[in-house]
Order: C-alpha cells, then structure tokens, then sequence
C-alpha cells in the first residue's frame, strides 16, 4: 500500500468529512466516486482546497483524477503554480515551473551520490565503524516456508533494485556509484529449534546483524540471515545500510519480496533506479530553484537559526557519542478517538494534533515562544518515486512561534500552516539548508533542531503466500540516539504507541518518562480546552516545574 504525503492526508480528511466516510479505509487508491462523491462534492472539495490549502483545481479535474493520489498529484502542482504566482510570475510561467521528474538512463558513466548518499558516506568515512546508520529489519514468518523460493525471491529483489548492488568508489576523494551485476545474495542459515530460548537467542542473532559495520566501498549495502526459531517459525533477519533505502523502501521491498517468494508475475519491471534519481536531483538543486529554497528557508527560519535550548538532567558535553534508550508509553483507544475526532473538528490530520501537543509540551518544559523541531517527509511528492527503493526521506524543520499567548487552537493553526509550508519546500536537502544559513562557527552535531517528531501510520504487513502470517518488525537496537529527544507516535489499531528515544549523555530515565506521561495530559486536557492558552494547561505547568529538577540549559 502506498503511502500518504502531507497534502493527501489533508485530502482523506476532506473526502471523510464530505462523503461521510469516516469509518472507512481512504488509501492512494481508493476512488472519490466510487465513495459516492459527484460534481456538488467535487465543487465543495475544489472550495476546500482553494481555502485550506491555497490551491485553484477546477472541480471537473478533481473528478477526473478521482483517486487520492491522482488528486493529490493535481492539487500539489497547483500549489506548485500558486507558490510561481506569489513570486512574482505570470500564470504561464508558473505552469511551464512544474519541474520534469527523473528519466531513466539519464546518469553520468561515474553516477554522482544524492545528496543524502553523500552526507552519509560523508559519515561513515569520519567513523568506519560506526553502525548509526544501520537499518536492521526482522521479518517473522509462520508456516511452511520454501527455503529455497525465499532465496530465490531474495535474488530477484537484488537483481531488480541497482540500489542493493552498489558500492561506492572514491579514488580520489569524490564518491560515486559503482552499480554491480545481479548476483546471488548470501543467505545464512541458523537453526535454534534445539535452544533452551530459542526466541531469545533469535534475539541475539538479530542484534549481532545489526551491530556488523558495512564496507560502503567493497560489498553490497544489505545483508541476510534466516532463522529457524519453531517447526514452522522462522525470521529473516536483513540489515540494511542507509544510503540505500529509507523506512518507506523498506515497505517497498518487502512487499516485493512477498510477491517474488509466490510467483512475482505481477510485478512490472523498474525502469527508474535511484542512480537517475540522484543525477535529476543534482541537475535541479541548482541555479534558480536552489536560490529560491534557500530564499524561502532563510525568510521562515533566518540566519544562524538557533535550535530549542531544552532542559537537560546533565550539562552538554564538547562530543556526542549518540548513546541513547527509549521509553514507553501506550496511549488507549478513548483518547485517540478523541484526537482524531478533535482533528476532524479542526480540519487538521491527527499528525497534526500532536504535533502541536509536543509544541505545548516543550513551550511549558522549556520556557520558549519560538520552537522549531524536526520532522521527516518522504521526499516522494511525484508519482515515479512512490516505488523507487532508495533514501530520498529529508528532515525538514518546522518553527512555529507562541507570540501573543495563543490557545491550542491558535497553536493548531500555526503548526499546520508551518507543517505544510515545510512540506511544499521539502526538497532542499537538509544539509544544503545547514550549508546556507548556519555559519561555520555556529554549527555543532545538530543545528537548527534537537527534537524530532515522526508519526507513522499503520501499515500493512506483507503478503507470503502459502504462508500462516507474517510481520515485519523495524525495532532494531535502542541504544541509539540522534537528537537530544526523538518523539515516535505509531498507529496500533485503535491506540497509539509512543517512543521517546533519548540522549543518555543528557538525560536519565525518569525525564523522558515523567515527559511522555505530561504529554498524554496535554493531550487530552488540549482538545478538550482547545481556547485555553497553552502556556496555562495544567500540563504545561508541569513541564515549566520539570525545568527548575533539570537545570541545564543551553544558551
């Protein structure tokens, strides 16, 4: 199942509210039609997006797009026209300024590394051994597995993605791609039938695949190992490196994987390989669009932007060492049906909603009326990228400032208009945006933001067939931590799960717990008093308390 991008999620919540659907599933391929929507709707959904998302689609194009994500692709290149149109251009120039997607084969002999490959091989070379930018995966099968058809599907998904079979050479200081033929993936295999814990000694063997360091130059970016833990129960433990695949790759690739182990008869072959990705993107970021990103982020966050100051329990140190540990909180149905029934109120995602609660949080806990925090977008606003298997995920930050006391839903406002802001502009790479606006002096592990926030939606697990069941799990280790505080919320059903990983060189357990439990109160005191200003909810007072136990403070 594809997923959704900032604008879709605002058109599934339009779709709900104005079909009346919200018991039921909207997903990228679900028809507005086929949810009763006709040309009134589509003339009330047009008005829609013109006033929440500044967006002029003529109501016929809506109908004729009719799934969210040709809908979704038609209002983002409005959006694309409006943003042309409030600098300044004709409305002729703004059409001709919907930028041309990646072509296949259009790379250089020596393909250049995207500007996420680059900072990540940037860092693997500063520390060969460092493992932080592993991704390990571990998927659970029960039943009759085929050993020797898993193998099989394991090479086809190699032979399919270039990405999985390239290494990257820098003879001279300069990376680039060296892109290998297909070749058998080695596939490991342990059997612990016969383990006094075999699950707990499964354990162990994913953490040792996940700890094992990659060579970027001298072996593929993935390896493989199956697990024998019952009769019929088996994991394949696979670890990834980052530079060649993010979370929603990952989802790509094991559904592939399920749909290769059957038959694989239904997957159309890949014409656009990441390769072509990064050569389009260094051919665009450059020139005109990369003054004008540039432009737009200095005007939102300024000049040697300066991240939140939050208290910590230790002083900061010169170094990181990106230790860390997480805590947990499970938030229950009733209230998460009343965030996203207040989300519906508000004609914002549930993203949103809390979102804006973290902003309530870190403004009673740390005392600021300007708070920028990072967060993650997907980097696949055109349609040939929704199944590119590569690391085109970028943070973005997101600053919302609390002049003038406002209430949660003041507060809400802000962060959605600040929310799709950054994704319009998401493009340029984080590191180009640290390149521009921080000064050399002023730059330190993380600039612009210490706090992220991430929600990820349910997913679907993937499909093995002849198999009992299957999940995926994307745990991995927790002893990690790239910003001061992480905030995690997943959709489990009708709950929500809460992680919040943390920097062990600031902080103790008991911070980070006391703060997701404040977090909850502010949820649930936030939309139920959404007037109440945010710096006067119980919650927040808690954390301006938090402040005088923890001290520390940046400045």
């Amino acid at each position: 199942m594809k997923t959704m991008g900032f604008v879709e999620e605002e058109l599934a919540q339009m779709w709900a509210e104005l079909l009346d659907v919200a018991g039921a599933p909207v997903d990228m391929e679900s028809g507005f039609a086929g949810l009763g929507g006709g040309p009134d709707e589509a003339r009330l959904l047009a008005a829609r997006i013109d006033e929440e998302l500044g967006a002029h689609v003529a109501a016929d194009g809506l109908l004729g797009a009719d799934t969210l994500e040709a809908m979704g692709r038609l209002v983002r290149e409005a959006m694309e026209r409006a943003r042309a149109e409030r600098a300044g251009a004709d409305r002729s120039t703004a059409v001709a300024s919907v930028p041309a997607g990646p072509r296949a084969g259009a790379r250089q002999e020596r393909p250049q590394l995207s500007f996420a490959q680059q900072r990540l091989w940037f860092m693997q070379q500063i520390d060969p051994d460092t493992t932080l930018y592993n991704v390990p995966t571990v998927l659970r099968l029960r039943g009759a597995l085929d050993r020797a058809a898993l193998g099989r599907a394991l090479d086809a998904l190699v032979a399919r993605h270039e990405v999985l079979r390239t290494t990257y050479a820098a003879p001279s200081g300069r990376p680039y791609q060296v892109i290998g033929d297909p070749a058998p993936l080695d596939l490991p295999y342990t059997d612990l039938t016969g383990a006094a814990d075999p699950a707990g000694e499964a354990d162990r063997v994913a953490a040792d695949e996940a700890a094992g360091v990659f060579d970027l130059a001298a072996g593929p970016p993935l390896r493989a190992r199956l697990v024998r833990v019952g009769a019929d129960e088996y994991r394949l433990v696979v670890t990834f490196h980052h530079i060649a695949v993010d979370g929603w790759s990952v989802e790509v690739l094991f559904r592939e994987l399920g749909q290769l182990y059957g038959c694989g008869d239904s997957l159309s072959d890949v014409t656009l390989h990441y390769a072509d990705y990064a050569a389009w993107q260094r051919e665009r970021l450059q020139g005109e669009t990369l003054d004008a990103l540039v432009g737009h982020w200095r005007g939102a966050l300024g000049d040697d932007p300066k991240a939140l100051a939050v208290p910590t329990d230790r002083p900061r140190g010169t170094t990181r060492s990106f230790r860390g540990a997480v805590v947990t909180r499970e938030l229950g149905p009733e209230i998460v049906a009343a965030v996203r029934e207040f989300s519906r109120r508000e004609r914002v995602t549930p993203y949103m909603t809390l979102f804006a609660g973290l902003h309530t949080l870190l403004a009673g806990w740390s005392g600021a009326t300007d708070i920028t925090v990072g967060t993650p977008v997907a980097g696949r606003d055109r349609p040939e990228l929704q199944d590119l298997v590569g690391c085109l995920i970028n943070m973005v930050p997101v600053r919302v400032r609390l002049d003038g006391g406002p209430g949660f839903r003041e507060l809400l406002t802000r962060v959605r208009t600040a929310v799709l802001d950054a994704s319009a502009h998401q493009e340029l790479p984080f590191d180009k945006l640290v390149e521009a606006l921080v000064s050399r002096r002023s730059r330190d592990f993380m600039p612009v933001f210490r706090v992220m926030f991430s929600f990820i939606k349910e997913r679907s697990e993937p499909v093995f067939a002849g198999l009992d069941g299957c999940s995926l799990d994307l745990t991995g280790p927790q002893d990690t931590a790239k910003y001061d505080l992480s905030l995690y919320a997943e959709e489990r059903g009708a709950g929500l799960a809460l992680t919040l990983e943390y920097d062990t060189d600031l902080f103790g357990p008991d911070t980070p717990a006391a703060l997701l439990s404040a977090y909850e109160r502010t949820l649930t005191e936030a939309t139920a008093r959404p007037q109440t200003p945010v710096l006067e909810l119980a919650a927040a007072r808690f954390g301006a308390a938090g402040t005088e136990r923890n001290p520390h403070r940046d400045r």
